[in-house]
C-alpha cells in the first residue's frame, strides 16, 4: 500500500500549529474547527458549510454529515470569534517577517469596494504582492448600498489601520484607488499621514490653476501619445494642491487622470498595480476561487467570519504560489506552467499565464493526498517577487 503524502491530519495539524503560533489567545473551541474549515475551503473551493463538510474526512467521516454541516455553521455565528481581530493578528504576524527585495521599499496598497451581488458590500485594502494582491484589512456591510461602507469614516479607518501596520517599519506605502475614491478629504489624509497617493479622478471634476482659471479634468491638455503632467493645481471645490498625470495612450474607453503627491513620472506605472492586486483577488473570492455569491441569506456576523475564512486562504495559497515561484528547486517533480515565452519584436518575453493565488490552489490540491512527496510549506512566510 503507497504512502499517501499531504493528508488532511497533516495540513490541518500544520495550520493548528501556525494559528496557535499567530494567535496564541485563540480558544481551543475555535482552534478545533478553524483549520479544517480553512482546509476544507481550499479543497471544495467554496465556502458553503454543506461544501466545506463534504470534503473532509477522517474522524469526521464517523458523524453525520448534517451535523458536520451545522458545526460549520455554529462556528460562523458564534458571537465569541472576533474576525476582524483575529485577522489583524492574522496579518500583523505575516507582516512582521516580510522583507521587500526592491530597494526602494514601496508597498502599494489598493482599496476598493467588492459586491456580492445586492447582498453585502466589502471595503478592502490590499497588498501588492508580484501581479496579485493579498487581503490586509476588510470592513463587511450588509446590503448593497449600505451608506456607512461609503462614508469617509469607514475609508479613514481603513487607511489608519493599513498605515499602522507598517508603523515601525522603513516601507513607503502608495495608495492605489478608482475614480470613486477621488476626493480632496481621502487625499489629504492620506498625504497627512506622509504616505504616496496615485488616485484616478473622474472627468468631470473641475481643475483650478494659480492665475484663477479653471477647467474640467477631461479637457485639460493632453496629447495622443504621451502623458501630460500638470504640477500644483488644485482639484475640487476644496482647492486641494496636487499633481494631475492626463493620458490617452492606455487601452481604455476612458483616459487615465491621475492624481499624485508622488513621482509624476511613474504614477501611470503605479496606478496600474491596482487591477491585479485587487481586482484579480476579488475574482478569486466569487467565481474563479471560493464563490461566494452563492451567500444570500446569512447574518452581517456570519457573512463576516466566512469572508474573514476566505481571506485567511486567499493569502496562504498566494503565499504558497510565491514559494513555488522563488523556490523553484524544490518543486522540480512538479509540472505546472504558470508563464509562457511570447516573441515580441523579435525577443522572446516570459509572462504570467497563471496567477499566484491559482498557482498555489492548484498545487495544494495536487500535493494532498498525493502518493509523490510534494513540498507544502505551512509556515505562512511572505516573500516578495
Amino acid at each position: 500500500m503507497n504512502k499517501l503524502y499531504n493528508t488532511q491530519l497533516h495540513l490541518t495539524s500544520g495550520f493548528t500549529k501556525f494559528f496557535l503560533k499567530a494567535i496564541p489567545d485563540i480558544r481551543k473551541s475555535h482552534l478545533n474547527i478553524l483549520p479544517f474549515i480553512i482546509f476544507g475551503m481550499i479543497i471544495s473551493e467554496s465556502c458553503v458549510p454543506s461544501d466545506i463538510a463534504k470534503v473532509l474526512k477522517d474522524y469526521f467521516s464517523s458523524i453525520q454529515f448534517d451535523s458536520v454541516s451545522k458545526r460549520i455553521r455554529r462556528f460562523f455565528s458564534n458571537k465569541l470569534f472576533n474576525p476582524y481581530l483575529f485577522y489583524h493578528k492574522f496579518i500583523t504576524y505575516i507582516l512582521s517577517s516580510f522583507k521587500s527585495k526592491h530597494p526602494d521599499k514601496f508597498i502599494y496598497i489598493t482599496f476598493d469596494h467588492m459586491f456580492s451581488k445586492h447582498n453585502y458590500t466589502v471595503l478592502m485594502f490590499t497588498m501588492r504582492i508580484g501581479s496579485f494582491g493579498i487581503p490586509i484589512w476588510f470592513k463587511c456591510f450588509k446590503n448593497y448600498s449600505n451608506n456607512d461602507a461609503f462614508k469617509f469614516k469607514s475609508i479613514k479607518d481603513g487607511i489608519s489601520s493599513v498605515s499602522s501596520l507598517f508603523k515601525n517599519t522603513d516601507f513607503k506605502l502608495v495608495f492605489l484607488a478608482d475614480r470613486w475614491f477621488g476626493s480632496s478629504k481621502i487625499l489629504d489624509f492620506i498625504d497627512s499621514l506622509g504616505h504616496t497617493y496615485c488616485v484616478r479622478l473622474k472627468g468631470n471634476i473641475w481643475v483650478y490653476f494659480e492665475n484663477g482659471s479653471k477647467i474640467k479634468a477631461k479637457k485639460l491638455k493632453h496629447r495622443k501619445y504621451h502623458s501630460v503632467i500638470h504640477h500644483n493645481v488644485f482639484i475640487t471645490n476644496d482647492r486641494f494642491k496636487t499633481n494631475v498625470v492626463y493620458s490617452s495612450t492606455y487601452d481604455t474607453k476612458d483616459p487615465w487622470i491621475i492624481a499624485t503627491n508622488g513621482n509624476t513620472s511613474k504614477a501611470l506605472k503605479c496606478y496600474s498595480y491596482r487591477f491585479g492586486s485587487i481586482e484579480c483577488m476579488f475574482k478569486a473570492q466569487k467565481s474563479n476561487g471560493f464563490n461566494l455569491e452563492k451567500i444570500s441569506n446569512s447574518s452581517l456576523d456570519s457573512f463576516t467570519t466566512m469572508y474573514t475564512c476566505v481571506c485567511t486562504c486567499i493569502t496562504y495559497l498566494t503565499i504558497l504560489g510565491v514559494d513555488f515561484s522563488k523556490n523553484t528547486n524544490c518543486y522540480k517533480n512538479v509540472k505546472i506552467e504558470s508563464h509562457k515565452n511570447y516573441l515580441i519584436d523579435g525577443k522572446k518575453v516570459k509572462k504570467r499565464i497563471m496567477s499566484l493565488f491559482n498557482l498555489g490552489l492548484t498545487l495544494f490540491k495536487r500535493a494532498f493526498n498525493s502518493i509523490i512527496y510534494i513540498r507544502i510549506p505551512l509556515s505562512f512566510k511572505l516573500y516578495d517577487i
